[in-house]
């Protein structure tokens, strides 16, 4: 038999071998997608442009944008020490895009509806794709690949996996496992990508069949889909969070950690009564759950160190309205009538600084790169100095929203109107200028 001719059939054979295995692969993520359709409209994510070249570009909002004095005001910015120049923009006709910064990625949802899903560059704005859900899909983005649809709170099980800069789904998965919470709609904490680990969704809830007062704990592969460990623990238990090495499971009244694959608690202990639990941070050494009212309002943030011993807990404000950066709690808090900024060491507890920051509306919108705290502000950003609260000057006056930092881009967004918002980003102090030609349209990049 000539030689040739059998290896030829072998590799034949194993190339047909593989297209079947691709095919049925692309048959059963093509059923996932009716859960996401095609978004083309721009005006939901609208295109970024260079600010240098705001004047040149042929484009409905962004010329509507030019005529307002308070965006001519932050794109003729020139940069002082605490912010640089502008360096992209996107004009809406309407609600500003909600922006999170993932990885020097921005994940972006529709300003008007939730269910629109977008990624644009931090770097450069340059948007990557759009798509619409059925329904609000929340995720974790693991590294600058894989993007991680995750369950949704009302028990829905499917998972599906995309790639980050690409928006192409990858992979469709069930998890076995649904929220233990008694109000599903509101356990948010039960799938987490706070994991101490680059590729890993962790989960924790009800199993089919778990016996009463037990509950299950999954991990998932983010780049193929798989359930690679589950194992059942004792305790009924609603958030989830790992630093890598321990697994820490909490629920209203009780905070606990495993060893993986170990049903036993290493160990466990008691929280602050509140009907709403979550871990705010596993970080330095410190697990920090917050705790409150389900109503919303004043919490308690509580502190564990690896041997489960209670560290420290600071109460009387909304632990969700908290930065957790360069080993610090800041939470918003009101002294001597003075409503402002306060913030304490991770490491104890002990407070740091205070800082006055009259007619703060929202803590949680600001956006910090570790060294400063950028804060929102009717008549421009307020920035202060992480380390000391000190307050750090700056020339910018246009009003802010919303401000988050991703990478060194400081993204602020404001909207001045129903029909018109805008998001522009900055250079942080730490950035160096764009290697880019001036020419080049972000859109192209």
């Amino acid at each position: 038999m000539n030689a040739g001719k059998v290896a030829a059939g072998g590799i034949a054979a194993a190339l047909l071998a593989v297209l079947g295995v691709v095919a049925v692969q692309a048959e059963e993520v093509s059923s996932c997608w009716q859960d996401f359709d095609t978004l083309t409209d721009n005006e939901v994510f609208p295109d970024a442009f260079t600010v240098r070249l705001a004047g040149t570009y042929d484009d409905k909002a962004l010329r509507a944008a030019g005529t307002n004095p308070a965006f001519r005001a932050a794109a003729d910015f020139k940069g002082d020490a605490a912010i640089g120049g502008p360096v992209w923009t996107i004009a809406a006709p309407g609600p500003n895009p909600v922006l999170s910064d993932q990885l020097g990625l921005l994940a972006a949802r529709g300003g008007a509806d939730p269910d629109d899903l977008a990624m644009y560059e931090g770097r450069n704005g340059k948007r990557h794709w759009m798509r619409s859900a059925v329904k609000p899909a929340d995720f974790f983005m693991k590294n600058l690949r894989a993007l991680t649809f995750v369950p949704q709170s009302d028990g829905t099980t499917r998972v599906l996996g995309a790639d980050a800069r690409s928006g192409y789904l990858q992979w469709c998965a069930e998890v076995p496992l649904k929220p233990s919470g008694a109000a599903s709609d509101q356990d948010t904490g039960w799938a987490t990508g706070t994991t101490g680990n680059g590729r890993t969704v962790l989960l924790v809830g009800q199993a089919k069949g778990a016996a009463a007062g037990t509950s299950a704990i999954a991990t998932q592969d983010v780049v193929t889909g798989k359930v690679t460990r589950q194992w059942t623990v004792q305790g009924t238990w609603t958030d989830v969070a790992s630093d890598g090495k321990l697994v820490y499971a909490a629920a209203p009244g009780a905070v606990a950690a495993f060893r993986p694959g170990v049903a036993t608690p290493v160990w466990r202990a008691e929280l602050p009564a509140g009907a709403e639990t979550a871990f705010r941070s596993v970080a330095d050494g410190r697990v920090l759950v917050a705790t409150r009212p389900v109503e919303g309002g004043a919490g308690t943030v509580t502190a564990f160190d690896a041997a489960g011993n209670k560290a420290w807990s600071v109460g009387g404000s909304d632990p969700e309205d908290a930065i957790v950066s360069g080993g610090m709690l800041v939470v918003r808090e009101t002294r001597g009538g003075a409503d402002g900024v306060a913030a304490y060491r991770l490491v104890d507890g002990t407070p740091a600084w205070f800082t006055a920051v009259p007619d703060l509306k929202t803590l949680a919108d600001g956006g910090t790169d570790g060294t400063l705290v950028y804060l929102p502000g009717a008549n421009g950003p307020r920035v202060l100095r992480l380390a000391d609260g000190t307050a750090q000057p700056t020339t910018l006056t246009a009003p802010v929203d919303r401000i988050l930092v991703s990478g060194q881009r400081i993204v602020v967004q404001h909207t001045a109107s129903p029909d018109l918002a805008w998001t522009i980003a900055y250079l942080t102090p730490k950035a160096q200028a764009d290697s880019g030609t001036p020419a080049e349209d972000p859109r192209q990049r």
